[in-house]
């Protein structure tokens, strides 16, 4: 009986220390969760660093919904490198990196642009419902990325039509027709929100 305990403790054991073994070794397979991070601030914007970046519609929601939480210009960047600083003014050293830069007045959460480099500009086309005080876009997509969201950044800014009443809204839907992002704009276009699903 004394033996049947110790080799079930021996090989729970064995099997304890071989798991360990593979989690410290397998880093590629665990996910690392997005996080932002200060790295710099100048008298222009608030420069944030954003560790673990995939292009993917969990990221962009992790970014804008930080971004709701801090007033003011903001550069989200996916690479610490892609400025560099000198007397606290920044210069753009890397466009290879992704980034993304909110443009607000008075230190205020009201958006008068938003700004992803596109590393590789894809066109959507739209198919496009008016209704009264809004559009819905449909695309052909599945999930956010990148592109996705800047094209349909890009609609919405050209766009006249939020400029003909005081509150507009623009809603993105998938080709499974489910809402994924969703931009009001107010006071006649002067400055929107934008909400991720």
């Amino acid at each position: 009986m004394k033996k049947l305990n110790r080799l079930i403790l021996f090989c729970l054991c064995f099997l304890f220390l071989l798991n360990c073994s593979n989690n410290s070794t397998n880093f590629s397979d665990n996910k690392q969760s997005p996080k932002i991070e200060l790295f710099n601030q100048n008298s222009y914007a608030k420069f944030y660093v954003l560790n673990n970046y995939k292009d993917n519609e969990e990221c962009i929601k992790y970014i804008f919904n930080f971004a709701k939480k801090d007033s003011g210009r903001l550069q989200i960047l996916t690479d610490k490198n892609i400025f560099q600083f000198d007397d606290n003014i920044e210069f753009l050293e890397d466009t290879t990196k992704q980034r993304f830069s909110f443009s607000r007045s008075n230190n205020t959460l009201k958006n008068n642009s938003i700004r992803v480099n596109f590393l590789k500009n894809t066109p959507l086309s739209f198919s496009i419902k008016e209704k009264e005080n809004q559009k819905q876009l449909k695309a052909a997509f599945n999930t956010l990325t990148v592109n996705t969201v800047q094209n349909f950044l890009d609609y919405a800014e050209k766009d006249q039509a939020k400029k003909q009443t005081e509150t507009y809204t623009y809603l993105l839907l998938n080709k499974n027709n489910q809402q994924k992002m969703k931009v009001n704009y107010h006071e006649y276009g002067d400055w929107f929100e934008v909400e991720i699903f």
